[in-house]
């Protein structure tokens, strides 16, 4: 490949210059600040971009905002002429590439064409400046063989490309300062993950504490629950027993009762038989001594006539005397039981409660209540937790930018101490030998004391990090404050609309479930209550109306009972004591019937007499004196009948409430007490509660970071990863090592023919005064002579010698233009003129561009016809 054409648009000094080159050997000559420099900067930069701009080093870029760059034409083997423009402000630098047959492309064509020339053996290899020919160390044994590997000489450019790929390979794998290489990062994250090991097996002592203390706090807010609810039942038990007191009182007064019947059923349904055949027999006889009486026409008072005239109408009310008295007890018994009835809330008789059917449907009710009072409280406690978290990572900060305040000061606090020990050491040998000594030692104290008032410098990686960690603990409890705001109000809506639905069924207000299961079973006990108050209301009413028409009966008797101002009881003893006088009265009278009602008399009498006679065992069995006596014994014998089913009744319903005999005031103080044990216990509860969700989400927040066992298989797939990339890279690693050892080989094998091509140019450069290039040791030797003891210029000769022996080796195949900017400012008139003969000989296989301000190089120049031009470059 060689240059043909240079159109430079703007570059350092040069404005719209084209440059044309010869295919072989020329010498660019110019005055010091022509643009020599500048022009090989500039086919540089056209080549392989432009440099970055730097604070040392000239700078190319140009003042007046013209277009920095342009184009460079070259001739090429394979492609021909191939076009390369480039500028600074088109297309990011890049260049664009135009070939013979219309091929367009950028970089990566220019990169195709031009490979394996980059940047690094066009500045080493095909340029010669003078400071690279001082380099001496490179002409050792080793690092000859490291440039012929290089450059491709030695016939291995495929091993040396295999070479490169396999170090991208394993260096791409791992690094030993790299960050982002896999194998890099797995070593870290393995690092990590047994850190975190670490730290797990160090907490799990204290995270299996957590969970045998959450364990055993759930295990009390179980019990306590427990305790609490029994208590709640003891309570509803006392207050089932309150409520049910009246009839508890009335249990205990019937078990106090004679309740046994003495005559069973057959008895007396007899004694009722009985009784109904002995008053028919009494009524018969009344019948007959009324006609007897009739037939007599004795009769002695009006009484005694008004007795006859209405003597049925008052049998009648006497018979009725058992009913009556029945209605009159059922009557004195409904009162008192209305009158014991418990004093109902005033709301409640003017508008009834509807109580809950039944339990669940109030727990149904609170459920959702109570689920989001749950979630509410494991909300508190969250953000306590992370509450807590912001504060120790809020002190952690401040006691950080406290011993670090140069985090926010900026200014650097000049080092007095040091300052001070220099000026103590200065004043140290100025002072004599007493002071000397005091002095040095006060500048050690300085040095000391400057030491150790060095702070580490901050770490603002640290720092940034703990800012962060700040950031998402606040970020943390703005958002549970938002979640715990949200959740206060879904409780209070639902808490509202609980009371209101209180409201609806005319309940007391409350605020938990319990007191309202007390006031809904309050609310059935008294609608129950209600119902059969009103049930005996109606049976009252329904008795004191047919009480009312008894004694309406009564009225025709007013004239001749004293009835005024009686009771219905005292009515009929009065009417009975009437009748029994009237039959005084029939019986004082004289006897007058006829033989026949006479004769009927008698036998009525014997029938009865018979009657009793043979019923008398039983009277005497039940100590009755007269049959009279049998419907009072009748009615004692219902009224205990009342009592037993009465007492059965209560047994079933009331006895079981209470397991032992109490009193109302014993009831009231268990009462109170429980009330107190059941709020003492409900705090016991919620605290435990509180606690156990808290170690809760402290074990959640532990296990967050993975359980030990998943740390373990972490770390195993990691140690297993770790394996595989340093297998890769191993074996990435030892191929290239094996490809260097191939390639040094073939180096070997070329060396010598570099060695024996260098002491031929060596010869000419040197007229022959030197015959003989080799090694010794590994370090190169002129005619067995070190390097080091040879002069400037001849050390010049021998390093250019070896760069043209590498061109050399590779001229069947030139990459590029050897480009040579005053190398041989150490050479006489004589070197020169064999260097010219040198560039001579050498541009028959490359093309040879020399910059040079040397005035005699020119004059050899024109004594062998090679071309010159002259550079008169244009002041900026």
């Amino acid at each position: 490949m060689w240059i043909k054409k240079a159109e430079i648009t703007s570059f350092g000094k040069w404005r719209q210059q084209i440059f044309l080159f010869e295919a072989k050997n020329q010498l660019v000559y110019g005055l010091n600040e022509a643009g020599k420099s500048t022009l090989y900067q500039f086919i540089q930069a056209i080549l392989f971009g432009f440099s970055a701009k730097r604070k040392k080093g000239q700078d190319y870029t140009p003042n007046d905002g013209s277009g920095f760059g342009g184009r460079l034409i070259i001739v090429h083997p394979t492609y021909g002429s191939v076009t390369i423009e480039r500028y600074k402000a088109k297309n990011k630098g890049k260049a664009k590439v135009w070939l013979e047959d219309g091929q367009q492309g950028e970089e990566e064509l220019l990169e195709k064409i031009l490979y394996p020339l980059n940047l690094q053996l066009f500045r080493h290899v095909f340029t010669f400046q003078q400071e690279q020919l001082q380099q001496l160390d490179t002409l050792s044994e080793e690092n000859l063989h490291e440039a012929l590997i290089s450059l491709g000489l030695s016939g291995s450019n495929e091993l040396f490309e295999q070479r490169i790929q396999l170090k991208n390979n394993y260096e791409g794998i791992y690094r030993p300062r790299g960050r982002k290489q896999p194998l890099n990062q797995a070593l870290q994250n393995y690092q990590d993950l047994q850190q975190k090991i670490k730290e797990k097996e160090a907490r799990e002592a204290s995270f299996q504490q957590l969970v045998r203390q959450a364990d055993e706090e759930k295990l009390q807010v179980t019990q306590q629950a427990a305790r609490n609810r029994q208590l709640q039942e003891q309570r509803l038990t006392f207050e089932q027993q309150r409520l049910n007191w009246s009839g508890y009182a009335e249990f205990l007064e019937l078990q106090k009762m004679d309740l046994h019947l003495l005559a069973s059923d057959a008895e007396q349904t007899e004694l009722q038989t009985f009784y109904q055949e002995y008053q028919q027999l009494m009524k018969e006889q009344e019948k007959l001594h009324a006609a007897l009486q009739q037939h007599s026409g004795n009769q002695e008072s009006a009484r005694y006539y008004f007795y006859l005239e209405n003597e049925t109408r008052i049998q009648q009310l006497a018979d009725e005397k058992v009913a009556i008295t029945r209605m009159l007890d059922e009557d004195q018994r409904i009162a008192v039981n209305l009158a014991q009835t418990k004093d109902t809330p005033t709301e409640w008789q003017q508008n009834p409660p509807r109580p809950f059917a039944d339990e669940p449907a109030i727990q149904k009710l609170f459920e959702p209540l109570q689920v989001q009072q749950k979630a509410l409280a494991e909300q508190k406690i969250r953000l306590g937790l992370v509450k807590e978290q912001r504060d120790q990572a809020e002190a952690g900060l401040n006691d950080y930018e406290q011993k670090h305040p140069e985090l926010f000061n900026h200014k650097k606090n000049p080092p007095w101490l040091f300052i001070a020990a220099g000026v103590g050491l200065v004043l140290a040998f100025l002072l004599p030998v007493p002071l000397r000594y005091i002095v040095l030692a006060a500048a050690v104290a300085c040095v000391i004391g400057g030491v150790l008032r060095q702070n580490k410098p901050a770490d603002k990686d640290a720092w940034q990090e703990k800012l962060g960690q700040m950031d998402v603990y606040e970020g943390q409890v703005a958002e549970l404050s938002e979640k715990t705001t949200q959740s206060q109000r879904k409780v209070q809506h639902l808490f509202d609309q609980i009371q209101k639905e209180l409201r609806q069924r005319n309940l007391s207000e409350a605020g938990n479930e319990f007191a309202v299961v007390q006031e809904n079973q309050c609310a059935q006990n008294y609608l129950a209550q209600r119902q059969t108050n009103k049930e005996l209301q109606q049976r009252q009413l329904d008795l004191r109306q047919k009480l009312m028409q008894q004694e309406q009966r009564f009225e025709f008797l007013a004239e001749w009972l004293p009835l005024q101002e009686k009771n219905l009881s005292d009515k009929l003893r009065i009417l009975e004591q009437f009748a029994k006088e009237m039959e005084q009265i029939r019986f004082a009278q004289t006897y007058q019937e006829n033989t026949v009602l006479q004769q009927r008399i008698h036998e009525t009498q014997k029938q009865q007499q018979q009657l009793l006679t043979q019923q008398q065992s039983l009277l005497e069995k039940f100590r009755l004196a007269y049959p009279s006596e049998i419907p009072a014994f009748l009615q004692r014998e219902a009224e205990v009948k009342q009592r037993q089913q009465r007492l059965n009744e209560l047994t079933e319903s009331v006895a079981p409430l209470f397991e032992k005999e109490t009193t109302l005031a014993e009831i009231d103080d268990a009462l109170r007490i429980l009330q107190q044990e059941i709020q003492t216990g409900e705090q016991q509860l919620h605290q435990s509660q509180e606690q156990e969700q808290r170690s809760r989400l402290q074990i959640q927040q532990m296990q967050a970071d993975g359980t030990l066992d998943n740390l373990y298989q972490q770390v195993s797939q990691q140690r297993a990863l770790v394996e595989k990339l340093t297998s890769d890279y191993a074996v990435a690693k030892l191929e290239n090592q094996l490809l260097q050892d191939i390639a040094t080989e073939l180096s070997e094998q070329q060396l010598p023919e570099l060695l024996k091509q260098a002491t031929s140019y060596f010869q000419e450069l040197t007229n022959n005064a030197h015959s003989r290039l080799d090694f010794s040791e590994g370090l190169l030797t002129v005619d067995q002579l070190s390097l080091y003891n040879l002069s400037t210029g001849t050390k010049d000769q021998v390093m250019m010698a070896f760069r043209f022996a590498y061109l050399a080796l590779q001229q069947k195949h030139p990459l590029c233009p050897v480009i040579i900017d005053d190398g041989w400012l150490h050479y006489d008139h004589q070197r020169k003129y064999q260097f010219a003969k040198l560039l001579q000989q050498f541009s028959q296989n490359y093309q040879v561009i020399c910059l040079s301000s040397d005035q005699e190089m020119v004059s050899y120049y024109q004594e062998l016809h090679q071309p010159v031009w002259e550079l008169k470059g244009v002041q900026r």
